[in-house]
């Protein structure tokens, strides 16, 4: 247990969080990235299916990389799995572009219903600041992969807006995240400015 400057114990976790503070810069950056890039392929959706083939690519390894952040802030076995997994499926469909939509929309369904189940799992059990975040993030990835997976012969352009979609609000999540990092950083370097 941590005891913060009012006497109040919180989770070792939260001693975690306060050790990742410093870095809320990055998760900031992170999640505008991703964001960013989920309203490109939310809002660009004539472009050629090679462009966005890999755009979801690109997404698809944005997101395993936060999946994989977020699984070491949380020691999230099941969610370095769902990074790794996020991160290969990426890499797939970046050096295959001309890959069956149907298998596209297998492995990105695979994806997030992994992915989905870490966050909720992440969620529930942590609650550590920005849980309901985390856990809105892990259903709608779960969403998200479900419908990937029963409409398997969705377009290209399909999967890119519910893969948007997903990215925003895991970009919105990150960013939330962040800024709640910062707050904790500022209130430790608060005691130690009056000292």
């Amino acid at each position: 247990m941590a005891i913060d400057e009012f006497g109040f114990e919180w989770p070792a976790e939260r001693a975690g969080l306060e050790r990742q503070s410093s870095k809320w810069w990055l998760f900031l950056a992170l999640g505008a990235a991703t964001a960013v890039l989920g309203l490109i392929l939310m809002f660009d959706l004539f472009a050629a299916a090679r462009t966005l083939a890999l755009l979801v690519a690109l997404g698809l390894v944005l997101t395993g990389v936060g999946e994989l952040i977020t699984a070491g802030r949380y020691e999230s076995r099941l969610g370095i799995v769902a990074g790794a997994v996020l991160v290969v499926g990426g890499i797939l469909a970046a050096a295959w572009p001309d890959i069956t939509l149907w298998v596209l929309a297998v492995l990105t369904g695979v994806d997030f219903m992994v992915s989905g189940v870490a966050r909720i799992v992440g969620a529930l059990t942590l609650r550590v600041e920005g849980w309901g975040w985390l856990l809105f993030g892990g259903v709608l990835s779960l969403a998200v992969g479900a419908l990937a997976l029963a409409w398997p012969g969705a377009t290209i352009v399909v999967l890119g807006l519910l893969l948007g979609v997903r990215m925003l609000f895991f970009g919105i999540a990150e960013i939330m995240f962040a800024l709640a990092l910062h707050e904790i950083s500022s209130s430790q370097a608060a005691p130690s400015a009056s000292a």
